[in-house]
């Protein structure tokens, strides 16, 4: 097959994908992409768990593998775990575009150690990482969970120091508008300013404990509302 036919034949081979996957796509009015990084099989039993949440809440997954995902076991793993349960989803590993028009939500299940350093510091030079910024320079909701070395409560092989340098990495993806699960806190009796920062740093449908003097910003009152939370005052100050 001379070049000129070659490159046909993959021009057709994408249209048909797009259009495959435009097909699924239709329709759906809730899709959440996931990204999975990393290459740890232990993580996929929650991750799995996740995802099975997720559908049963009307969601229709399109998972997205990063690249340590993909040359590993873990890609295949899930994918065939998934068809077990009996849930529908579409593999689409390819980096962000303009071409996204579905009203989606991104999450990014047991993030590796890797993709929240540099999600934290900025750096976009891998799937995890590019997927994270696009979405959120589109205003889309930005979940994570964290994995376990990266969690308050770690007892990983990290030095104190060095968990408590991922404790604040996590801390700034909540401060960049993303909803960290695994890491919030109460919110401060001395905290006299909730933002929406704050909030997304609490799972839905949570409370959210304030002091009397408390003021919340009209866009933390809006997310409060839209994901179903609410608010406690305490009497005692």
């Amino acid at each position: 097959m001379d070049q000129h036919n070659l490159s046909r034949l993959l021009d057709t081979i994408i249209d048909e994908l797009l259009t495959r996957r435009k097909a699924l796509l239709q329709g759906r009015n809730k899709v959440m992409r996931v990204v999975i990084s990393g290459d740890d099989l232990t993580t996929l039993p929650a991750t799995l768990d996740c995802l099975t949440a997720l559908t049963h809440h009307g969601y229709f997954l399109l998972l997205t593998f990063s690249c340590s995902a993909s040359r590993s076991a873990l890609q295949t793993a899930c994918l065939e775990s998934l068809t077990q349960r009996g849930i529908e989803a579409l593999c689409d590993n390819r980096a962000p575009d303009d071409s996204d028009e579905n009203d989606w939500g991104l999450y990014l299940p047991a993030l590796s150690t890797n993709s929240l350093s540099k999600i934290a510091l900025g750096i976009s030079d891998n799937l995890v990482c590019r997927w994270t910024f696009y979405a959120l320079a589109r205003n889309k909701q930005v979940t994570v969970t964290l994995n376990a070395e990266c969690r308050h409560d770690s007892t990983a092989r990290y030095t104190p120091a060095l968990r408590a340098r991922l404790a604040n990495y996590a801390a700034m993806l909540a401060e960049y508008g993303c909803t960290v699960i695994g890491q919030h806190a109460p919110v401060s009796k001395d905290k006299r300013l909730v933002t929406l920062s704050d909030v997304r740093q609490h799972p839905s449908c949570d409370a959210i404990h304030i002091g009397r003097k408390t003021l919340v910003t009209p866009a933390a009152r809006d997310e409060i509302r839209a994901r179903g939370m609410s608010i406690i005052q305490r009497t005692e100050e």
